[in-house]
């Protein structure tokens, strides 16, 4: 901050400089004397009688001054630049520093799209494996419906052959009932029989008893007795029948028996498959919810990422907006302090070379002013003299450079110059000349 403040503090002390110059330049007047006629008579040349010791003495403490003056100005100018290799150091470090934060920002933007593009690909084959998961869900889904119909369509089929077997179980029934209605039957024509046989036992005793009964009565006998072993031995064929349908029978109903209990198992094996099937559908779905959440969760991440990803890009974009604001202002402040320290400068010079313009035109008149014409000098001379001086104004010496050509008219132009000490002095110390060489020119 003191080195953006130093410039305008040196450009506010310049410029308070000029215009103290502008108004100390305003403030006077010179006085200029018209030459009039000049009498055409020899007047002794008046010199001023220096002492020399004085004058060492003088240009002693002349040296002692300009000696300080310049140390004073030599420190002036390395504390200056000092400051200046400061300044620039302090300028090659922030450029440095803005060097390596941007260095740093641009590291940091690459760093974070490698890692966005690492996470969007990532990202990418997640939601491929996804995917191609939910599309193995789905065809597993698919297989076990189809499984599921088929488990249906077998169900249905294994119902039909339980109501098939229900009919031949009750059909089975029917005929163990029609069989034990006949064995029913078989035993009643058995005991019949029996009854018969007692009956004929009874007969025979009777006819035992009556051996005397005739003979047609003995063959009736026999005959009866003869019927009697026929039905005896039907009543006894009956019951081996009988027997061997009720073996039959109960094979039958044992097989109907082995075939509900298959058919049981079969309904109960249907009933676990369809269970299992169910609970597959369920933990489907619940695969599928999952999934659905986490892509809407990962959706969701997405958005915010890219939300975090835009505000970091805008407010990086208007972090270099405003540095780039900011060092186009401080651009326009060292150009703008730049150009008025230019102009300054300029204007510095402009009154310098004024002021010095001033200040040999004051030297120069009074010299004019001073000067007796030489009788008999051509009109038109001039020539050139170079004054010395030391501060104060005081002349040590006054020698022709370039002569006019007439010896009269340079002489009296040196006694001119000698006989104006002590010169005007400049309003500005920095004008002051030890050695001013003047054109000498009356008609000029």
């Amino acid at each position: 901050m003191p080195d953006r403040l130093l410039p305008v503090v040196y450009a506010v002390l310049l410029h308070v400089v000029v215009g103290a110059v502008l108004v100390f330049r305003l403030g006077y007047t010179p006085v200029h004397v018209a030459a009039g006629p000049q009498v055409e008579r020899v007047e002794p040349v008046k010199a001023v009688v220096v002492d020399e010791k004085q004058i060492a003495d003088e240009l002693e403490r002349l040296r002692e001054s300009e000696k300080r003056q310049r140390e004073k100005e030599s420190e002036r100018v390395a504390r200056i630049e000092q400051q200046a290799e400061e300044a620039r150091l302090r300028r090659i470090a922030e450029e440095e520093r803005l060097a390596d934060l941007e260095r740093r920002r641009r590291e940091s933007e690459r760093e974070q799209t490698a890692a966005e593009r690492e996470r969007e690909r990532r990202e990418a084959e997640r939601i491929a494996e996804l995917a191609r998961k939910r599309e193995a869900e789905a065809k597993r889904i698919e297989e076990l419906e189809r499984q599921e119909q088929a488990l249906a369509k077998r169900r249905a089929e294994e119902e039909e052959r339980l109501a098939l077997i229900e009919r031949e179980r009750r059909e089975e029934a029917e005929k163990s009932r029609r069989l034990e209605e006949r064995q029913r039957v078989a035993e009643e024509r058995k005991q019949a029989a029996e009854r018969e046989k007692q009956r004929a036992d009874e007969e025979r005793r009777k006819i035992e008893e009556r051996k005397r009964l005739a003979e047609e009565q003995a063959r009736a006998a026999n005959e009866e007795r003869e019927r009697a072993e026929t039905r005896r031995r039907e009543a006894e064929e009956d019951r081996k029948r009988i027997e061997a349908e009720k073996k039959q029978a109960e094979a039958e109903r044992k097989r109907i028996e082995e075939q509900k209990r298959l058919a049981e198992e079969d309904r109960r094996r249907i009933e676990a498959e369809k269970e299992q099937a169910e609970a597959e559908r369920k933990r489907i779905e619940e695969q599928k919810r999952l999934a659905e959440e986490e892509r809407k969760r990962i959706e969701a991440e997405k958005k915010k990422a890219e939300a975090e990803r835009k505000r970091q890009a805008e407010a990086e974009r208007k972090r270099a907006e405003e540095e780039r604001r900011r060092r186009e202002a401080e651009r326009a402040l060292e150009a703008q302090l730049a150009s008025e320290a230019l102009e300054l400068e300029e204007q510095r010079l402009a009154l310098l070379a004024a002021g010095r313009t001033e200040y040999i035109a004051q030297i120069k008149d009074k010299i004019e002013r001073n000067w007796q014409r030489p009788p008999g000098s051509a009109a038109g001379l001039k020539c050139v003299v170079r004054v010395s001086q030391i501060p104060g104004g005081v002349v040590v010496q006054a020698e022709i450079l370039t002569s006019s050509g007439n010896d009269l008219f340079d002489r009296s132009v040196s006694a001119a110059v000698l006989s104006s000490s002590p010169l005007p002095v400049p309003k500005d110390p920095s004008l002051f000349d030890r050695h001013i060489e003047i054109t000498f020119d009356p008609e000029g």
